[in-house]
């Protein structure tokens, strides 16, 4: 009688902690997917390689920086249009793939260094003003043979 009460004993355990178990990992699951859905929702999407040129495209959103990664290569930029809020902290990622290129845009006073690549180079500004702004490589003739693109701030 002691085995079988033991016996018992052990199944409630072994099925108390299996259920235990589900419950755990079903709000583990819960947790992911409304963090997928908040990120969605938050404007950080991962580039679509089939729309490089993407207003919307932040690699990284935190709650002080907007990250976006540009590729550059002959005479192009990756992403042609970037949209941001007036006062958000952007932080350009370029990523030269070839050849020797650079990222300015004039009026928030940002550049990178001018490398060849590969290579990557940063460069952080906030955008303080509204307005359509075009940013472009300033090496030898690359701005006048299309290598711009345009900062939206809203």
């Amino acid at each position: 009688m002691n085995k079988n009460l033991m016996l018992g004993f052990i199944a409630v355990v072994i099925l108390a902690g299996g259920g235990f178990f589900l419950v755990s990992n079903r709000n583990k699951l819960a947790i992911q997917t409304v963090t997928e859905e908040e990120t969605v929702n938050s404007g950080a999407l991962v580039p679509d390689e089939s729309s490089p040129t993407v207003a919307d495209t932040i690699i990284e959103e935190t709650a002080s920086v907007k990250t976006f990664e540009i590729k550059a290569s002959s005479f192009k930029f990756s992403l042609t249009e970037i949209r941001v809020k007036k006062g958000d902290r952007v932080k350009i990622v370029l990523n030269n793939t070839g050849g020797f290129h650079d990222w300015v845009i004039d009026e928030f006073d940002a550049r990178t260094k001018q490398t060849q690549g590969p290579a990557t180079e940063t460069v952080e500004f906030t955008a303080d003003k509204t307005g359509t702004f075009e940013y472009y490589c300033s090496v030898a003739q690359h701005r006048q043979n299309g290598m711009v693109g345009k900062l939206i701030v809203e």
